[in-house]
């Protein structure tokens, strides 16, 4: 392929905000009176909207409410424990200086991923930060990748969307891009191997090296 452009997930692939999203979700857990998951539990529910989050871990006729609980304890826990993941800003840069478009594709809510964007400095090496309630779709909605493919200038034959768990691949596969899968997020190197046609790294570094670089 001739690559022009990259889409990339956040939480698991850029950054680790997981101490914030286990601080807000267990929070507004405990306030509606159920029983606090373990951390682990509330990492292996991210993935999707943050209703569906909260549909895993309070069942779905709660969820609504839970949602509209936490965006205010989020913001106030947001940047707590946030952090860049290996690779991440480098990667970034290595897309700069080839003149390769990067954006960030991701179910997190829209402002949120841009105020995270921004607090890591990421948002002057980005093309946009789209997230959940920009458009009315979500990953992995096709109408959102083409929409987001669209605001790139990009194609599915020349863009990548990388990212850390099954849900990036389908949101990939969905709209016939290529998927690049990273096993710094919700899922191991193992759970994101069942599809062996799909390329795995540990972080973005080897990504970049073994995955990126040799389609230039």
């Amino acid at each position: 392929m001739t690559l022009r452009a990259i889409l990339f997930d956040l939480d698991g692939t850029l950054i680790d905000q997981f101490q914030a999203i286990y601080n807000a979700f267990s929070q507004v857990i405990s306030q509606m009176g159920f029983p606090v998951p373990d951390f682990e539990t509330v990492k292996k529910s991210v993935g999707g909207a943050s209703e569906n989050t909260m549909a895993k871990l309070i069942g779905q006729e709660n969820a609504k409410q839970g949602v509209q609980m936490l965006r205010p304890i989020f913001e106030k826990e947001m940047f707590n424990g946030l952090k860049a993941l290996p690779g991440s800003s480098e990667i970034l840069d290595f897309c700069e200086a080839h003149s390769i478009e990067a954006a960030v594709l991701t179910n997190k809510y829209g402002p949120h991923a841009r105020a995270v964007c921004d607090h890591l400095q990421f948002s002057p090496k980005l093309k946009f930060v789209l997230g959940a309630n920009d458009t009315e779709w979500k990953k992995p909605d096709t109408q959102l990748t083409k929409f987001a493919l669209d605001r790139i200038d990009g194609t599915p034959q020349n863009t990548i969307y990388v990212g850390d768990s099954p849900y990036d691949l389908k949101t990939a596969q969905n709209a016939g891009m290529k998927c690049l899968l990273v096993s710094t997020g919700t899922h191991s190197q193992s759970e994101l191997r069942k599809d062996k046609t799909v390329p795995v790294e540990t972080d973005l570094f080897n990504l970049m090296e073994n995955q990126i670089k040799p389609l230039l």
